[in-house]
C-alpha cells in the first residue's frame, strides 16, 4: 500500500518546494495579439534578453526526490544486512521493520477487572535509511469493566507517539545471524483522567538477537522514565527475553519471560514476572510486495503474589493477538 503512494509522494514533493518561488513571479499582462498565447508565469518572455525557459525547482528537490524515488532500494538493503526473524510478540525485535501492526490484549486482573487494550504501543514502522528506523504510533484505546464502577474506564490511553531506532550491528542469517540495536520511545500524556499519567515519559532500550540455526534468542533492556511527577509515578526497568523456534516454513512457536522492576514510586522494591507461550505466522505472501505476519500468546503474570494496593501484578492473565502487514 505505501509502497504504491511512494512515487505519488516524490512527484509531489518537487512541486509544493517549487510552489512559493512560482508565486513571487508577476503573471505577465495579457498578451495585445490575440494570436499570441498568453505567456505562463515563469518564462521571462518579456525580456528580449533572456530565453523563455521555465524557472527550475531548487536543487536540493532533486536530492530529496531520489531519496524516494530509491526507497525501495534503500529498505531491500537494509533487510538483506540483518537476520529474517519473526518478531515476537511481546518483545520489540532489534531489526529494521517496515510495516503497520495492530495488537490487541484481553487482559484479567486480579480485582477482578477485565480490559481490553487495543494497539498499545504499536503502529507504522519506517526504513528511513540505512541503519535507522522510526515508528509512529496511534494511542491505545482501552476498555476496562469492573465490578466496582469507579473501576470502569473507557477511552484513549498515553500516547507513545515517536520511536526513533538505530541499528548499530547486524549480519544477516547466511553469516553470524546477530542485530543489536538502540532506540528512543516518547510518550505524551494524552489519556483520559483515569488513565492518564500526567507527564511525558521516556524509553530508552537496546535490543538484541542471535540465531543459532533454527532457534532465536532476542531481548530487550531499557527503562520508563517519567520527566514530571517522578515520586508519584516511579520509574521502571524493563527486560524482555523471547525465545523461539522456526518449524515449517512459516511458523515460529516462542516462550517469552518479561520483568518489570520499580526501583521507586510506589511500588518501590517491587517487581513483576510474565510469561507468554505464543505462535507467529511470519511473512505470509499476499504478493510480489506485501506479506502478513498473525500472532497468538497467553500471558501468565507468575510474580508476585497479588496485591491490591498498589495493585501488582499489573494484571493477573492475558490473551494476546497481533497482525502485521509488511510492505
Amino acid at each position: 500500500m505505501l509502497q504504491s503512494l511512494r512515487p505519488v509522494f516524490a512527484c509531489m514533493v518537487p512541486l509544493l518546494v517549487a510552489l512559493p518561488a512560482l508565486a513571487q513571479v508577476a503573471p505577465p499582462a495579457p498578451s495585445a495579439d490575440p494570436a499570441q498565447p498568453l505567456q505562463l508565469a515563469g518564462i521571462r518572455a518579456a525580456d528580449p534578453d533572456v530565453s523563455a525557459t521555465p524557472v527550475a525547482p531548487p536543487a536540493e528537490v532533486n536530492g530529496l526526490a531520489a531519496y524516494f524515488d530509491t526507497w525501495s532500494q534503500r529498505v531491500a538493503e537494509a533487510r538483506a544486512s540483518q537476520p529474517g526473524w519473526s518478531s515476537p510478540l511481546l518483545t520489540t525485535y532489534a531489526g529494521l521493520e517496515e510495516r503497520v501492526r495492530v495488537d490487541t490484549q484481553f487482559q484479567h486482573a486480579g480485582n477482578n477487572t477485565d480490559t481490553i487494550d487495543i494497539d498499545g504501543t504499536r503502529g507504522v514502522d519506517l526504513i528511513v535509511g540505512n541503519t535507522e528506523e522510526v515508528q509512529i504510533s496511534l494511542p491505545p484505546y482501552f476498555i476496562r469493566t469492573a465490578e466496582a464502577a469507579k473501576n470502569a474506564v473507557t477511552g484513549w490511553n498515553d500516547w507513545p507517539v515517536f520511536r526513533f531506532k538505530q541499528r548499530l550491528l547486524s549480519s544477516p542469517s547466511s553469516q553470524g545471524d546477530y542485530v543489536v540495536s538502540a532506540w528512543l520511545q516518547v510518550g505524551l500524556p494524552t489519556g483520559v483522567r483515569k488513565l492518564t499519567n500526567h507527564a511525558i515519559t521516556l524509553s530508552p532500550t537496546l535490543g538484541f538477537g542471535k540465531g543459532f540455526g533454527d532457534f532465536v534468542v532476542q531481548g530487550t533492556v531499557g527503562g520508563l522514565i517519567p520527566t514530571a511527577y517522578e515520586g508519584k509515578l516511579g520509574e521502571q526497568v524493563l527486560t524482555n527475553l523471547a525465545l523461539q523456534y522456526h518449524v515449517l516454513t512459516y511458523f515460529w512457536p516462542e516462550l517469552e519471560m518479561n520483568w518489570t522492576y520499580y526501583p521507586n514510586g510506589p511500588r518501590a522494591g517491587l517487581s513483576q514476572v510474565f510469561l507468554t507461550p505464543g505462535v507467529t505466522m511470519y511473512h505470509i505472501h499476499l504478493n510480489h510486495d506485501l506479506s502478513m505476519t498473525l500472532g497468538v500468546g497467553y500471558q501468565v503474570a507468575v510474580a508476585p503474589d497479588y496485591r491490591a494496593k498498589p495493585l501488582t501484578p499489573a494484571y493477573d492473565r492475558a490473551w494476546i493477538l497481533s497482525a502485521r502487514m509488511n510492505f
